[in-house]
């Protein structure tokens, strides 16, 4: 059992780098190489024990709380925009606009992740992360003095694309503490995560309520400040050694070795997919939903290049950005992929769905404030279950069982949700607390599994990988949702007036009359309805709050086969627990020299960069 890399020199004068990791056990698994005898591990980190609780720097402690800041960052950006959209269009007279404000940033983030973090995976992490970060403060910047909605959206693409960098803030900050940790590091961005969807929901409302006109410039403002601390820690803390001799390459090379024609399939599919839900789920745009060319012909281009993407990485080459190693040891990396997309989709129910629920039927008419605290259910029960969560997973090395307890209860969630009508308000803040207690541990230990399945080397892939199959699958399961929604309601809404009104000698030719005067909230418009008295006017809002309610249950009880779906994946993973010991995957010391000053050849990076 030989305890370190060795550098030697081959018969051709090259540096040739032998990998001996340390086994204690004959049948403990390896990552060191893949099955082609190609590393699969970061640049001088071979030779650790196992068993032998390393010293861990301060400063690897210190970075765990950059990207912890990160992700609450990151968590700010993806729901304050959309807490303030209606605000901000209404503020520059663009209403038509509003959803751009939301889109405009989540669409690029899905696709940059990937493509940034399996360049860093081989580059290095650094300089990539401070670009990030740059171009983020300069569209807080642009976003918060415009007066023009039109360049809001064109920040909140800078936003989306910087925003790639959340793979990497779930990626680093495992990779500098032992695996041991990895439940903990992950329950710790998680948390982060929703402490910053709380602190969004109660400081913009907070903002806007007090500067009606302006005070949705604090969503830029407070990014602005939490970003550059950021910058400012990564600058100062975080230096590590090189990941590969790849990274010591020249640029021209290193471009040239990209996988571009991969890159161009994913965001060619990406895209356009992702642009044609966002049509389909607005009424406002598209009425008639799918048979508009705006929602199916870019779904059809985008399923079509996504599909020719997936087969390319597949078959055309080797060494793409979703590489070949992920898939090597075990059904885990995928499987678990395919959960983030589930968890995806549940997360954007409850953000979306939900919330459509608590302002627009069980507590419209209260304040901005009460509003946002009948959120707030989920959200803290995530946050006083995380710390368990992260204690048990620790202590026992068991993911699987929690796992399995948080889809359940976001079963029993959505089902009780799908049965609460357009009074039972209490009934429905009650199952969004449970579906926060068993959400707490879905992110966390699903990007444990993903990160445990993974060669040290992908990390940071994996990890962006699972960020954006989260954000697919819930980006297009709330646009199934709506459509669901939209397609209920409209289906239920004359017939349900009628049995309302009629019996009151209402006209049943002036119910869609009706509805549009109802729909404007103008006591006037409606008074001038033909036969509109107080009894069928009453009536008539109580149908409609009655049809509404209808409608989200059935959005509640069409996911009950994706969670479904979850669990059934759920049952083929394995519990990674062999793998949660005291290694550090990229510590921020590494053993890595160069003997005589020789730098890293032509050569060495493409045989790097095929593994």
């Amino acid at each position: 059992m030989s305890t370190a890399n060795e550098n030697m020199m081959g018969e051709d004068g090259k540096h040739n780098v032998v990998h001996h990791e340390f086994v204690p056990e004959a049948e403990q698994q390896t990552y060191a190489k893949d099955p082609n005898g190609e590393p699969v591990t970061v640049l001088g980190t071979m030779g650790q024990d196992p068993n032998a609780k390393p010293k861990i720097p301060i400063s690897a402690w210190i970075i765990v709380g950059l990207a912890a800041l990160g992700q609450l960052n990151n968590a700010y950006l993806g729901v304050s925009p959309a807490v303030a959209a209606g605000p901000i269009a209404s503020s520059l007279g663009a209403p038509a606009k509003q959803q751009w404000l939301i889109q405009a940033q989540g669409i690029p983030s899905i696709v940059s992740g990937p493509i940034i973090a399996v360049i860093t995976d081989v580059y290095g992490r650094k300089n990539a992360v401070l670009a990030l970060l740059a171009m983020a403060i300069a569209a807080c910047i642009v976003c918060m003095i415009t007066t023009n909605i039109d360049v809001i959206i064109f920040g909140q693409t800078l936003n989306g694309v910087s925003a790639g960098i959340s793979g990497l803030l779930f990626a680093i900050p495992s990779e500098v503490l032992p695996s041991r940790y990895r439940a903990l590091v992950q329950g710790l961005m998680s948390g982060s995560g929703f402490f910053g969807v709380f602190i969004a929901f109660m400081s913009t409302g907070t903002a806007i309520a007090a500067d009606p006109n302006n005070g949705w410039r604090w969503v830029w403002r407070v990014q602005l400040i939490l970003n550059g601390i950021i910058l400012l820690g990564i600058v100062l803390v975080y230096k590590p050694p090189p990941r590969t001799r790849s990274a010591e390459t020249t640029l021209r090379h290193r471009v040239q070795q990209l996988d571009w024609i991969g890159y161009l399939l994913l965001t060619g599919g990406l895209v356009p997919l992702l642009m044609g839900f966002a049509w389909a789920s607005d009424a406002k745009l598209t009425k008639s939903q799918w048979k508009d060319p705006h929602a199916s012909a870019p779904v059809a281009v985008g399923f079509a290049a996504f599909i020719a993407c997936g087969l390319w990485e597949w078959k055309g080459t080797s060494t793409g950005f979703l590489h070949h190693a992920l898939f090597r040891h075990g059904w885990n990396f995928p499987l678990a992929v395919l959960l983030c997309a589930v968890e995806g989709d549940i997360f954007y129910l409850v953000n979306n769905i939900y919330t459509g629920e608590v302002f627009g039927m069980w507590f419209g008419s209260k304040t901005a404030m009460q509003q946002n605290a009948c959120l707030l259910p989920f959200y803290v029960a995530v946050l006083l279950v995380t710390p368990l969560i992260m204690w048990y997973t620790t202590k026992t090395k068991d993911i699987k069982k929690p796992l399995i307890a948080g889809f359940a209860l976001q079963l029993v969630g959505v089902v009780g949700l799908g049965t609460c009508t357009a009074t039972s308000y209490a009934r429905a803040l009650a199952f969004n607390g449970v579906m926060g207690v068993g959400f707490a541990s879905l992110l966390m230990l699903l990007i444990t599994i993903i990160q445990l399945a993974s060669p040290p080397l992908f990390i940071g892939v994996a990890s962006a990988l699972a960020i954006s199959a989260r954000t697919l699958g819930g980006t297009i399961g709330y646009g199934i949702a709506l459509v669901i929604q939209h397609d209920v309601y409209d289906g239920k809404i004359n017939g349900n007036v009628a049995k309302a009104v009629v019996p009151l000698g209402f006209d049943e030719a002036n119910i869609p009359t009706l509805l549009g005067a109802l729909s404007s909230h103008n006591a006037t418009i409606i008074g001038q309805v033909p036969g509109a008295n107080d009894a069928v006017v009453a009536a008539a809002q109580l149908a409609v709050t009655d049809t509404t309610a209808f409608a989200y249950g059935r959005v509640w009880y069409a996911a009950v086969p994706a969670i479904a779906l979850g669990l059934i994946a759920l049952w083929f993973v394995e519990n990674p627990s062999k793998r949660m010991d005291w290694v550090v995957d990229a510590p921020l010391k590494s053993n890595h020299t160069e003997d005589n000053g020789v730098r890293a050849t032509e050569e060495a990076h493409d045989e790097d960069f095929k593994s």
